[in-house]
């Protein structure tokens, strides 16, 4: 079981990648769409092909969900400048479009530097035990996750927030990928003012990574706050933050979900 592996792809024609979609990436309907994201940034930075060129941005809109077995992702070439490549990716199974995505890569640069995101947790992952989640939702087993006791799901609150100290297993390394990834890796906010789960599939995925070097030593945890602002007319909002040991925010992502009743 490796996260490289399972997000790796190999060429197969001019801006074209094939890729296995395992089983034990399943989630509650089809294939997790944070790691079917991942997947498509494999083939985005094969297709750039320059490793100065890192990811930025990733905005992915899901028309289905994948299912378990073989997919191609096609990659296109919007423009690339002097300093940025803008892309295009679309994941298909059996010529059907399951996902589209839109990226931007690019080195970093001299410009404005701040950070006014500070890390919104009290505990320490030693003082939360790993998450197993209730039924057959496999796509947990692929990261070591710890929920922050302050922030669970099912707890019937008024705020709709969940968080996790979150690391890869057997000291596997953390990129851009894994980023987008476990970004989305956790049950959905809005479950935290329910009691029981609800349909709260991602329709749309926006994910900026705030370094091109996420890159940490083996063992340590990122942090993973995720909170739902909003939600209006069967949608909401849902925000996320992945920090570094040291307080670095190294992603922020938004998303739009389904927000069923249940």
């Amino acid at each position: 079981m490796s996260f490289a592996t399972d997000t790796s792809v190999e060429p197969s024609g001019p801006g074209r990648y094939t890729a296995e979609l395992p089983d034990r990436w399943s989630s509650l309907v089809g294939i997790h769409g944070g790691y079917s994201a991942a997947v498509v940034v494999r083939a985005i930075e094969q297709a750039v092909a320059d490793p100065t060129r890192v990811l930025r941005t990733l905005a992915v809109q899901f028309a289905a969900p994948p299912r378990p077995g073989p997919a191609d992702v096609a990659v296109t070439i919007e423009r690339s400048g002097r300093s940025v490549t803008a892309t295009s990716a679309r994941l298909l199974q059996e010529g059907q479009v399951l996902l589209v995505a839109h990226a931007i890569s690019s080195p970093a640069r001299p410009g404005l530097a701040y950070d006014d995101i500070p890390v919104d947790h009290k505990s320490d992952p030693a003082d939360a035990p790993i998450f197993t989640p209730p039924g057959r939702i496999a796509h947990f087993q692929n990261a070591e996750v710890r929920l922050d006791p302050e922030a669970v799901p099912f707890g019937g609150g008024d705020e709709a927030r969940i968080a996790a100290w979150l690391r890869p297993l057997d000291g596997e390394a953390i990129d851009a990928a894994w980023l987008v990834a476990m970004g989305d890796i956790l049950p959905p906010a809005v479950f935290a003012r329910l009691e029981e789960p609800t349909k709260a599939a991602t329709i749309e995925y926006v994910v900026h990574l705030a370094t091109g070097e996420p890159f940490l030593p083996a063992g340590e945890y990122v942090y993973l706050s995720c909170q739902s602002p909003l939600s209006s007319e069967g949608f909401a909002i849902e925000d996320a933050t992945l920090w570094g040991p040291d307080g670095r925010v190294l992603a922020v992502a938004r998303q739009t979900r389904l927000a069923a009743r249940a």
